[in-house]
């Protein structure tokens, strides 16, 4: 599930650009450095389905609800049908593209008036809170999806999947020291999309260098975007199959073909299997960063997700 392209949306409707010091407008004031930082480290309640963590939430003191944790998505956003039982205005936003994995069209409106409460965190409490209809991927996910927790919400903390333990931790910025081995990767969070270089080796040991979207909201497999595939013309090699995305706004296709390695600083997935878009539009078809890399391999490591630090941590 995608909806990083929410970022093209947002800028126009609602300014929430931002950059890696300074967290996006329309957060709940609530959410001072003072108050985030009272508490060192805390748990979500979460439940793990597809290798994508659910989180429960209350909305405006009702619930509870699951959102997916999802560094991916530029932008909280709410289920259509979800908006509508909590009685909150909503403003139709019209017909958008570029909103998920597919070409199609998904149909956006705003809601208002919305408090998320996750856990003992800070609650969130956006001006304008996009309302995407994620409910229709609950199937694709295995588990009741109503909302999803992106990075405008997620940005305020230093975030920890702990895979192997099943866990998802909030730590407060302030206090954090990460004292471990893991290997430490420069990211950037430029308009809340979270991204991180990687080295590629491809099957005939050529290396090339991938900006990659960290994306723990969705279960798809590694993927490269149409336009990094034909930069490097990686439909040369032979295919091992055809797998399919399933987002949003429809369901996408893509031959899949053997890498060597892919690998973060020093974290390294030996021979990785990595879908290559054949996209002319939507997210997969997006030049403005190179692919994605989803749970299905994040959920391989423990990882820490340090945005006011800039760096991610993946541990084995």
């Amino acid at each position: 599930m995608k909806i990083v392209a929410l970022a093209v949306v947002a800028a126009a409707a609602a300014s929430l650009a931002c950059n890696t010091t300074a967290p996006p407008s329309g957060v709940a004031s609530d959410r001072s450095p003072a108050r985030t930082a009272s508490v060192s480290v805390r748990d979500l309640p979460v439940e793990r389905a597809s290798n994508v963590f659910f989180a429960r939430v209350s909305l405006n003191g009702k619930g509870p609800f699951w959102f997916t944790v999802d560094t991916g998505a530029t932008l909280t956003v709410i289920d259509t049908a979800t908006a509508t039982s909590l009685r909150v205005p909503v403003e139709d936003e019209g017909k958008h593209r570029n909103v998920g994995v597919a070409s199609g069209l998904t149909e956006m409106r705003v809601a208002r008036g919305v408090t998320i409460t996750a856990g003992d965190a800070p609650p969130f409490s956006p001006d304008r809170l996009f309302v995407v209809p994620v409910r229709a991927n609950a199937g694709a996910l295995g588990h009741h999806i109503d909302g999803v927790l992106g990075t405008d919400f997620l940005r305020r903390f230093v975030v920890e999947f702990d895979y192997p333990a099943g866990r998802v931790r909030l730590h407060a910025p302030s206090r954090f020291a990460y004292r471990g081995e893991g290997a430490v990767v420069p990211i950037s969070v430029e308009g809340n999309v979270l991204l991180a270089r990687a080295g590629v080796a491809l099957a005939d040991n050529r290396t090339l260098t991938a900006q990659m979207l960290i994306d723990t909201g969705s279960s798809a497999r590694l993927s490269f975007n149409s336009p990094f595939v034909r930069r490097h013309k990686l439909s040369r090699f032979p295919t091992l199959g055809l797998t399919a995305s399933v987002g949003i706004n429809g369901v996408t296709a893509a031959p899949v073909i053997g890498l060597r390695s892919l690998s973060f600083g020093q974290a390294v997935v030996d021979r990785p299997e990595v879908a290559l878009s054949q996209s002319s539009s939507g997210l997969n078809a997006s030049d403005d960063f190179d692919g994605i890399i989803s749970a299905e391999l994040l959920s391989r490591f423990r990882l820490f997700v340090d945005y006011p630090a800039g760096r991610l941590i993946l541990e084995r």
